[in-house]
């Protein structure tokens, strides 16, 4: 494993416990884990200590509830990426239009409606729940920006579901491009912790999406890094290092290291752009966000990158050898 270094120390909330007991109550109550195996990955996933690492700082309440939500969309991911519907482009593209339809900006709550695919019938409550818990934390602007973020994610998924179908390994930046956009709206969540959103003038200066874009590359390619080998004995591409060795012939440990070095200079330029980004905004700027809320957000997205590099060293989650990865993978692996 390339060692990656981090600038900040990792912190836990002390209520990271609280959170890992009632999520598991949550998938629980929901049934949103479809058999045992489903119901032990998700235990063994730690979800409850990458929330108390990603928002140390967040209340008990706050925090309960991003650890639902990243409970409830890591498990309809799983769906997505290791069962039929992530060969079936077509059908999960009808599952992912359900789903968005339930993000309302105006903030209501409709779950009484027919259910329609197995999968969202399932998650339609657990999704209704959350919805309630967050619209009064939370704008109109807010929630239509979380929905595109998700949708955008949900396009990545039909990608690869059509990528999977054609048995397609996807280009290089073609990759890069399209996996930046799985960790958005867990950034978005930042903002419920804190109760101070990010006005929208600042929010779409060039440096500030700049540096979500560092922070989501160095998250989600370390992600690729610590699932390279469950990915390959799943066939499955969808990964950098694996795409990586494709594009350049090399061994799985070459391309690892390779992409250790690219990890590593998005974790150097977040840092560089998160170092005194209030002092670099105009006055005017400063005006719509006193530096006070800007620096907790900040504060936030640094302890999102070194909560889920903590985390993976202390998470089951990408574990090769499960039953379900070993029992799945194909004779001839990727």
């Amino acid at each position: 494993m390339p060692h990656i270094h981090v600038e900040f120390p990792p912190e836990l909330s002390p209520y990271a416990e609280q959170a890992e007991a009632g999520t598991r109550a949550f998938v629980a109550r929901f049934g949103l884990a479809p058999d045992e195996a489903a119901r032990r990955h998700h235990e063994r996933s730690l979800l409850g200590t990458l929330m108390g690492r990603a928002y140390p700082h967040a209340g008990a309440a706050e925090l309960q509830l991003v650890t639902d939500w990243i409970s409830t969309m890591l498990v309809l991911d799983d769906q997505f990426d290791e069962t039929s519907l992530g060969t079936d482009p077509a059908r999960l593209r009808e599952v992912c239009d359900e789903v968005l339809g339930w993000f309302t900006a105006d903030g209501s709550v409709d779950d009484t409606a027919a259910p329609g695919h197995s999968v969202t019938a399932a998650f339609r409550p657990a999704y209704a729940d959350l919805w309630r818990r967050t619209v009064p934390l939370t704008s109109p602007a807010w929630r239509t920006r979380l929905a595109g973020h998700i949708a955008a994610f949900f396009e990545t998924c039909v990608w690869e579901s059509e990528n999977r179908l054609s048995g397609r390994v996807p280009e290089l930046d073609e990759y890069i491009t399209m996996r930046g956009r799985a960790l958005m709206p867990y950034l978005d969540l930042i903002e419920v912790t804190t109760h101070a959103e990010v006005p929208e003038e600042i929010y779409g200066l060039p440096e500030f999406a700049e540096m979500n874009a560092a922070l989501s590359d160095a998250d989600l390619w370390t992600n690729d890094l610590f699932s390279c080998e469950k990915e390959a004995l799943l066939g499955d591409p969808h990964n950098l290092v694996l795409v990586h060795r494709h594009a350049h012939g090399t061994d799985l440990q070459t391309a690892a290291d390779a992409v250790g070095v690219l990890i590593q200079g998005r974790f150097d330029r977040f840092t560089e752009l998160s170092s005194g980004f209030a002092g670099r905004l105009t006055p005017e700027q400063r005006a719509l966000f006193p530096a006070d809320r800007l620096e907790r957000h900040i504060a936030g997205l640094r302890s999102w990158l070194t909560g889920q590099l903590q985390w993976r060293f202390e998470t089951l989650r990408f574990d090769p050898t499960r039953p379900e990865v070993t029992s799945a993978a194909g004779s001839t692996p990727l």
